[in-house]
């Protein structure tokens, strides 16, 4: 009997599944990425940051990551290149595109047309963690 029960699995749920994702939020802005973390973090979320694509794409070749918040407009590439690569290289990371410019809108429209599982005006910042949870449980 007891080598049934050594058999039994605990079920995960798809919402703690969400809850121990690992989150990489790749944004120039450090307040940006703090109040990002500061969201997520308390929510149980495992939260990494890159400042740059290059940094971005050095940490996804080197360990596994679920979802990226994506910020469009950055200094050294746009967020329209590294999303377009991307969905190349990592086909099955969740990738949630925001702006905080005054173009945002059409940034997040075509960043929908790109690939991008979601998006979010950075005004919005506080409907970050139910928005990955959605887009999580795709």
């Amino acid at each position: 009997m007891a080598t049934e029960a050594s058999k039994i699995q605990p079920q995960r749920t798809v919402e703690a599944d969400c809850l121990t994702a690992k989150v990489l939020v790749l944004d120039d802005d450090a307040s940006f990425r703090m109040l990002a973390r500061a969201i997520l973090e308390p929510a149980g979320f495992e939260v990494l940051e890159s400042e740059n694509v290059h940094h971005c794409f050095t940490q996804l070749r080197e360990q596994a990551i679920d979802a990226v918040i994506l910020d469009m407009v950055m200094p050294d590439r746009d967020g329209f290149e590294a999303l377009r690569e991307m969905k190349e290289l990592f086909p099955e990371i969740r990738v949630v595109a925001v702006s905080g410019a005054a173009e945002s809108d059409l940034y997040l429209t075509v960043s929908a047309q790109l690939g991008a599982d979601a998006s979010l005006d950075k005004a919005k910042i506080g409907a970050l963690c139910p928005l990955l949870l959605v887009v999580l449980d795709r």
